[in-house]
């Protein structure tokens, strides 16, 4: 994954704003929108926030939030 610092803040808040915003707004025609730097900056965010990451293959962990 993209390293969250390769972002200022603001900038990964606002990329990742944009990409919600096009799967809000047009559902699965708007994942098809989302640009590659939207997509890192939403999964920057969500890590940012303490999500723990689920590699491909494998279950997700018991606790899916890494405490702070």
């Amino acid at each position: 994954m993209t390293d969250p610092a390769r972002f200022d803040p603001a900038e990964m808040l606002s990329l990742a704003s944009r990409g919600v915003g096009k799967v809000d707004a047009l559902g699965p025609r708007g994942a098809t929108l989302v640009t590659i730097e939207e997509i890192e900056a939403m999964a920057a965010t969500l890590a940012c926030l303490g999500l723990a990451a689920t590699p491909p293959g494998e279950d997700p962990p018991e606790a899916l939030f890494i405490p702070a």
